[in-house]
């Protein structure tokens, strides 16, 4: 990918229509649409929902007309119960996303009450069509987990409305405000009660996780993780699946909508080679929309909303207006974009438009080369940066290993090792010009020592003969060393030029525009984690960045080292001392850059 002039973010597509940035994975070949309609259990499963076989359908949960989906889910459901040859769903796990008001509780009820009562189960394959056929299951359990028990409450509610008299009275429906029961089956909805020991291995069904952007904290994350676990475990027969219903998350926070969109955008990436088998839709206005004019609004509510003919999208742009919403939540909740918090160092959309993976640094190529240190609560991220255009490349990220306790497992300390053998290939790769090292304050436990003395000490003899520039220059300088605290000599210089460089890389990002800065990265999943965490620092000499707080887990390591290699690019440009070559060479020799 390149820029969003020319490609999109991976997995996304543009609607011909009303340029909505789409990512359900419904193709536009007609054969191929077939293939996936022949091979689902949809088509029976939508004809049950609207009430056209001999069994009681669902109605409207405010109408109590019989119950009719919009053709978005319609393509949805074909896909979600998409089976393959294996006789297995082709999609694991499933997310659905959407602005406010386009229907996505209804939805999950209707697929819980599916769940329920639905021919859900493939049960054989008809012999002259080759189409799966499906079966209610013998024991459902549908799951509802919210961020609280009163919006899973609510959403049984919705649920409970969609069943007529005549319908309750043919399944045998017992319908309450925290379960409902089919009394001959005993098959059941429940809400789930937050108590991961509670429910931790229950026979689960189906799994419906609602409002995911706001599961958050650690109780949040956990519930989400035990329901996916009892899935898992269900028997082949079953196929148990969790499906969660969001809008936008906000970036940075971590909620369980965040990782799945970072694991599904993992998927999505061209050189994954494992099954892409999470399931995200999401229809988002187009990123160009322009919320000050109410045209540009009216446009990006119409792409937002395109699945959702019943909105009011002139109150939606009015509520947009409203100087209580923030713009922030305008963009999520109504345009159903990835917003940037207001502290935010850069706009992430503005980053990912930069990301460009089909040009990565190269053997012998000049960079510079920056390590950001820690010792353990932090991660240790290693950066390359290309001297000729500002292209940045992630070398090496260590992390304590998520789900670590150090109380169970022994404290967990960056393998430095790893680090040295990392750094020690990227000397053997590239054409390296520039190395700094911020070892960080930590100490070792053995004496007073940084934890990376030793390894610094070893790399400034290892680069000391190569290096025409030093990370901390003079006769006490070193070849590698950029120390970054205020205590250390030097150190308040070494803030300023990092300080000033953040400031050039976020102008770079938020304010110059793709087609205007040569700067671009690979598209590491780590790297843009980091970068979308990083939030303005301001300092006596302009603004820095850094973590929401000290102690938070949401690491910015990979965004300090970023700037930090473009520290050393620029440092080597402005010494004069290098000669900075393009990739391609012009009469017999390598033709220099002349730096702007």
């Amino acid at each position: 990918m390149t820029t969003a002039s020319s490609e999109l973010l991976p997995g996304y597509r543009v609607d011909p229509e009303t340029g909505a940035w789409c990512t359900l994975p419904w193709p536009t070949d007609p054969e191929e649409k077939l293939a996936i309609v022949r091979s689902s259990l949809a088509p029976a499963l939508i004809a049950w929902a609207e009430g056209r076989t001999e069994r009681p359908g669902l109605i409207h949960y405010l109408t109590g007309q019989p119950w009719r989906f919009t053709d978005g889910q319609k393509r949805f459901l074909m896909l979600w119960y998409w089976v393959d040859d294996d006789g297995r769903f082709v999609y694991r796990r499933g997310v659905k996303r959407g602005a406010k008001g386009t229907g996505k509780d209804p939805f999950a009820a209707t697929i819980g009450n599916m769940e329920l009562a639905g021919p859900v189960e493939l049960y054989d394959v008809d012999d002259k069509t080759g189409r799966p056929i499906g079966r209610p299951r013998g024991l459902p359990l549908v799951q509802i987990s919210s961020n609280s028990e009163s919006q899973s409450r609510d959403l049984l509610r919705i649920m409970n409305a969609m069943w007529s008299m005549d319908a309750r009275a043919f399944y045998r429906l017992d319908c309450g405000v925290t379960r409902t029961v089919m009394v001959d089956s005993f098959g059941r909805v429940e809400v789930n009660t937050l108590s991961e020991k509670t429910n931790e291995g229950d026979p689960v069904t189906c799994s419906l996780l609602n409002e995911t952007h706001h599961m958050h904290t650690d109780q949040g994350h956990a519930i989400a993780a035990q329901a996916r676990r009892n899935v898992a475990k269900s028997p082949a027969s079953v196929q148990a699946r969790s499906l969660e219903f969001t809008n936008a998350h906000r970036l940075g926070q971590e909620s369980v909508a965040e990782k799945s969109y970072e694991a599904w955008q993992v998927q999505q990436a061209p050189k994954y080679s494992n099954p892409r088998d999470i399931l995200y839709d999401s229809i988002e206005a187009p990123p160009t929309a322009d919320m000050m004019t109410e045209e540009g609004r009216l446009a990006g509510l119409r792409a937002a909303y395109m699945d959702a003919k019943w909105s009011d999208l002139l109150r939606m742009s009015r509520e947009m207006l409203d100087n209580t919403t923030s713009v922030g939540d305008s963009i999520r909740y109504y345009f159903n974009g990835l917003a940037a918090d207001e502290d935010s160092w850069v706009d992430p959309a503005n980053f990912d438009q930069l990301a460009d993976a089909s040009n990565p640094l190269q053997a012998g190529q000049q960079i510079a080369l920056f390590l950001d240190c820690s010792k353990s609560e932090d991660a240790t991220a290693l950066v390359g940066c290309r001297l000729r255009d500002f292209y940045v490349q992630q070398l090496g990220c260590w992390a304590k290993p998520k789900g670590w306790n150090d109380k169970r497992d022994g404290r967990w300390l960056v393998p430095r090792d790893q680090v040295d053998d990392a750094v020690r290939a990227a000397k053997a790769t590239y054409k390296v010009e520039w190395f700094g090292v911020d070892p960080g304050p930590a100490k070792d436990d053995e004496g007073v020592a940084l934890y990376w003395a030793d390894q610094i000490a070893e790399w400034a003899t290892l680069f000391r003969p190569r290096l025409k520039v030093w990370a901390t220059p003079g006769a006490k300088g070193s070849p590698v060393l950029y120390d970054m605290r205020l205590s250390a000599s030097g150190g308040l210089a070494r803030n300023y030029e990092f300080t000033k460089t953040a400031e050039l890389v976020q102008s770079w990002i938020d304010d110059e525009g793709p087609d205007e800065v040569p700067f671009r990265w690979d598209g590491s999943p780590q790297l843009r984690s980091h970068v979308h965490a990083a939030k303005n620092r301001p300092n006596q000499w302009g603004i820095s960045l850094g973590k929401v707080t000290r102690d938070s887990l949401q690491l910015v390591d990979l965004a300090v080292a970023m700037v930090g290699a473009v520290v050393g690019a620029r440092a080597v440009i402005a010494s004069g001392k290098v000669k900075i070559r393009t990739g391609a060479r012009s009469g017999g020799g390598w033709r220099a850059v002349v730096p702007s």
